[in-house]
């Protein structure tokens, strides 16, 4: 399994590491000096059509106005829904009775981000108003990421989100896109030269609070990552939030299973204590808790997989799924030759 993970990462960036944006029309910036955008600041426009937004959301058929509070699934860069959730996070959530929806980004979500947030954006209103309940949201890697842009900047959203979990989010940037992106490449995949460390788009998140006031943040994090890095401890890994009112808490996975040895795809994939996790997250009122996780053990522990995933199929899942899709979009997939600039609301040029 390794092996195969390996083969496909080393030979795509062998042969293609990495191979427009618009203003919303308002006349100023909704950033405060700090960065902090208030709650009762007005959201900008989507500029995307609500047909299109529309037919990227997916949901179970459990999902309705009388099922309560759902989960927004957001997969991960370089995946869609079918290659990082259909194998695993689905199956389990449809045996637990979770309704569910899931959004597909363009490109795979390795398009410019700000025009993939509206994506998220939508389908945080759109479960809202079906279900009048808070969501929660479920994201892997960059997916961890991106829907606390559409919470920063589209205030709205703060009421309609009572959970937001990330899996191996890339909160504080990704040095390998910087390493990726760096020259003699004189093309790289978009959404990877907006999440890198120190890119305009980064910044623009993290700036005046990584998280808000009544929204429960519980980010999971492996020690073993080997894309999101340095991942070792909560103070300094680039997946853990650190800063702003929200309630908060980061939890590795080697917290809970000293031996866990899961990396960047498997904790988002089929790890048993990374799903765990999510699901204390899910389960109880506001964050997960190391302590509740930890009664679980040595069981949790000693299981190899989680629910919903056919460990006979897994290998293949695996690899014709989540890799496979990976290596096509790296490949694939359009680049850019710069950073696309940041739009008016989010402090660029108005």
């Amino acid at each position: 399994m390794n092996k195969i993970k390996f083969f496909a990462i080393s030979s795509i960036f062998i042969l293609s590491a990495c191979g427009s944006d618009g203003s919303t029309p308002t006349s100023a910036s909704r950033v405060g000096a700090s960065g902090f955008v208030a709650s009762d600041t007005p959201a900008p426009p989507l500029e995307i059509s609500s047909q299109e937004l529309d037919s990227a959301v997916k949901c179970s058929e459990g999902f309705g106005p009388d099922s309560g509070r759902a989960v927004l699934l957001v997969p991960g860069a370089t995946q869609t829904v079918e290659s990082n959730f259909s194998w695993n996070y689905i199956p389990a959530f449809d045996k637990a009775g979770i309704p569910w929806c899931a959004v597909d980004l363009p490109n795979s979500n390795t398009g410019e981000l700000q025009a993939s947030s509206e994506y998220i954006t939508h389908a945080i209103r759109k479960m809202f108003n079906t279900t009048k309940t808070k969501i929660a949201i479920v994201g892997f890697s960059q997916g961890g990421v991106m829907p606390r842009w559409s919470l920063k900047f589209f205030p709205d959203t703060r009421d309609m989100v009572e959970d937001m979990i990330g899996i191996a989010a890339a909160n504080h940037g990704l040095i390998e896109a910087n390493l990726l992106c760096a020259p003699p490449v004189v093309g790289c995949i978009t959404s990877f030269t907006q999440i890198a460390v120190g890119a305009k788009w980064m910044d623009a998140l993290n700036a005046g609070g990584e998280t808000l006031p009544g929204i429960d943040y519980t980010q999971i994090y492996t020690r073993t990552d080997d894309v999101a890095i340095p991942n070792f401890d909560e103070a300094n890994g680039v997946s853990s939030l650190r800063t702003g009112d929200g309630n908060k808490v980061n939890i590795a996975t080697q917290d809970i299973c000293l031996t866990n040895t899961a990396d960047h795809f498997l904790v988002g994939s089929s790890d048993a204590v990374g799903f765990a996790i999510v699901s204390d997250a899910l389960a109880h009122p506001g964050v997960a808790s190391v302590e509740r996780l930890q009664a679980l053990t040595p069981g949790l522990c000693l299981t190899p997989f989680m629910p919903g995933v056919d460990p006979l199929m897994f290998p293949i899942n695996f690899a014709t799924k989540m890799m496979s899709t990976f290596a096509q979009s790296v490949t694939l997939q359009p680049k850019s030759t710069q950073e696309p600039a940041l739009r008016c609301y989010a402090g660029g040029e108005c």
